[in-house]
């Protein structure tokens, strides 16, 4: 199996049974907040997706992870307890050719204050060294969660890389909008789509 980190995972998570194709867009954050299930979904074969790696088009990125950390298990960032709000991420991807991408963090350290978190150039190197040990492709759009995220990126991103941003899905966030960000998301996929 590939050397995946402790901050790395896929934009999988449990499907409320309840969820169809004819849902109305404003039931779906409902769904997957009230039917939302911690842990990377076990239907899912960990295995196979190292295949998946080098046909990656869209890479999320966060900071960090908080306090709580990620589950200890394999894939168990970004799929924590409901207060951690992931539910947000699942909602705004579900349906869209986002949902089944990667996701990792910018810095593995445990802090839920932000601004104690200091990201930089070598940040950013780590990073796209990492992609690349994965055999993600350059030509996947980098999709920041957070504007701290996307400055770095932004700042220090070698030419040739795509960079998009989304706002943090943090519950503390009261700016997030499920209606803008899932706009947002489906922007990026066009945009990506038109290279």
């Amino acid at each position: 199996m590939t050397k995946y980190t402790a901050v790395d995972s896929w934009l999988y998570w449990s499907i409320p049974s309840d969820l169809t194709d004819a849902t109305p867009e404003e039931a779906i954050l409902p769904l997957f907040k009230e039917n939302y299930e911690p842990g990377f979904p076990s239907d899912i074969d960990k295995a196979a997706l190292d295949q998946k790696l080098s046909t990656v088009q869209y890479v999320f990125i966060g900071l960090n992870p908080g306090d709580a950390g990620p589950l200890p298990e394999l894939f168990g960032n970004f799929h924590g307890d409901r207060k951690s709000c992931d539910y947000r991420l699942a909602a705004i991807t579900y349906g869209t050719a986002a949902w089944g991408g990667f996701i990792t963090d910018l810095e593995g350290s445990l802090e839920s204050d932000s601004s104690k978190v200091k990201v930089g150039q070598a940040n950013v190197t780590a990073l796209l060294d990492h992609l690349k040990d994965l055999g993600i492709p350059q030509s996947a759009t980098l999709i920041a969660l957070g504007s701290k995220v996307y400055k770095a990126l932004e700042g220090n991103l070698p030419a040739g890389y795509h960079l998009s941003q989304l706002m943090h899905y943090s519950g503390m966030n009261g700016h997030w909008r499920f209606e803008k960000e899932r706009k947002k998301v489906r922007q990026i996929i066009e945009a990506h789509t038109a290279l």
